[in-house]
C-alpha cells in the first residue's frame, strides 16, 4: 500500500471504544502482511480477542518505505522485532529497537514507527484496547525494551491468524480458539502482570484475602479482575486452573466459611446472614445446607 501524502481514516469501533482517529500510512507494496481483528471488517476476524484485550495483530515484513503514523488511536501499539531496524517516533523524539527488542507506543497522543537502514523489518505486532488489562505497560511515552519472546508471539500470531481465517472461510473445523488462548499465554509471559514479582497462585490468594476480610460486600467477578489488571475471562480461567474452581464460587465459598465460623461463635442466624451479604435469612439458611448440608440452625455452638 503507497500513498505518499497523509491518508486520513475514520474507523468506527465496538460502542465502548466508539471514537474517530487519524492513521497515516506512507508503505511500499513491496512487504508481506498477515493480520487477524476483533470486527468483521478486518480480513481476517475473530470477535472473541476483544476478551483478551485485542483490537487487531499480525505479522509484517517490510522491504521498502514503511512508515505508519496515529493521532489520538485509543489503543496501544506492541511491536516485537525479529529481524532489521527501526523506530518509533513521538514530534522529534526516536526511539531506535532491533531484533530481540520489544516497541511499546501508548494509546492517544501524535505517534508512530518506521523502518529503518536497509534489511528487511519483520515485526510481530498487537493493537492492545486500552483498558486496565494492560495498565501495567503504559508509561507517559514510547519505550523499548529487550525482549527473547519475539519468535514465540511470531508463532503464536501466525498460527492464530491461519485459524481464523480458516474459520472465515466456512470451515467446519478449525482450532481458532486454541490458537487464540495459547497467544493469550504466550503474550501473558512475555509481558508479565501488573506485580512481576508475584506468580498467579499467589496474587490470587492476596486477591481472595481481601474478600474474606468484607464477605459481606458485594464482589463482581469484573471488579476482581480490575484488582490483577486482567479481564473477567482471563480471571475465571487463572481461578479454574490454580484454584479449582470459578471466582463466584470462590467468593461464596469463602462467606459460607466465615458464616460457620460465627455460628460457631454463637451468632444468631440473622445476624449471621447480613455479615456475610444476605438480605434474606431465607436464602442464606438454603444456600448454606446445599454448601456444608447441613442448616445453620444445627452448627454447634462454642461452649
Amino acid at each position: 500500500m503507497s500513498e505518499d501524502v497523509a491518508s486520513f481514516v475514520q474507523k468506527s469501533h465496538q460502542l465502548i471504544m466508539a471514537l474517530i482517529y487519524y492513521e497515516r500510512f506512507d508503505c511500499d507494496d513491496d512487504g508481506e502482511n498477515r493480520l487477524v481483528g476483533a470486527h468483521v471488517f478486518h480480513k481476517a476476524s475473530h470477535p472473541p480477542m476483544r476478551e483478551r484485550g485485542l483490537f487487531m495483530c499480525g505479522i509484517s515484513e517490510a522491504r521498502g518505505k514503511s512508515e505508519i503514523e496515529r493521532i489520538d488511536a485509543n489503543f496501544h501499539v506492541l511491536l516485537f522485532c525479529l529481524g532489521g531496524t527501526g523506530e518509533l517516533f513521538e514530534g522529534e523524539t526516536t526511539w531506535p529497537f532491533h531484533a530481540g527488542q520489544m516497541a511499546f507506543q501508548p494509546a492517544r497522543g501524535q505517534r508512530g514507527f518506521r523502518r529503518t537502514g536497509t534489511a528487511p523489518l519483520q515485526i510481530a505486532w498487537l493493537l492492545l484496547y486500552n483498558d486496565v488489562r494492560w495498565a501495567h505497560l503504559i508509561q507517559p511515552h514510547c519505550y523499548v525494551k529487550d525482549s527473547d519472546a519475539g519468535w514465540e508471539i511470531h508463532d503464536a500470531l501466525s498460527l492464530y491468524q491461519r485459524e481464523a481465517q480458516r474459520q472465515n472461510d466456512g470451515q467446519s473445523y478449525t482450532l481458532v480458539m486454541p490458537a487464540l488462548e495459547m497467544l493469550s499465554l504466550q503474550l501473558e509471559r512475555a509481558l508479565g502482570s501488573a506485580d512481576t514479582s508475584l506468580g498467579w497462585p499467589q496474587q490470587l490468594h492476596a486477591l481472595f484475602a481481601e474478600v474474606a476480610k468484607a464477605p459481606e460486600r458485594e464482589w463482581p467477578v469484573e471488579q476482581l479482575a480490575q484488582q490483577l489488571q486482567i479481564t473477567a475471562a482471563h480471571l475465571h480461567r487463572l481461578c479454574l486452573t490454580h484454584l479449582g474452581m470459578a471466582p463466584g464460587q470462590r467468593v461464596f465459598a469463602l462467606r459460607m466459611q466465615h458464616a460457620r465460623a460465627l455460628l460457631v461463635e454463637g451468632f444468631p442466624v440473622g445476624q449471621v446472614a447480613s455479615k456475610v451479604g444476605y438480605q434474606e435469612v431465607a436464602s442464606f439458611s438454603r444456600r448454606f445446607r446445599q454448601h456444608f448440608g447441613v442448616p445453620p440452625s444445627k452448627i454447634n455452638k462454642l461452649p
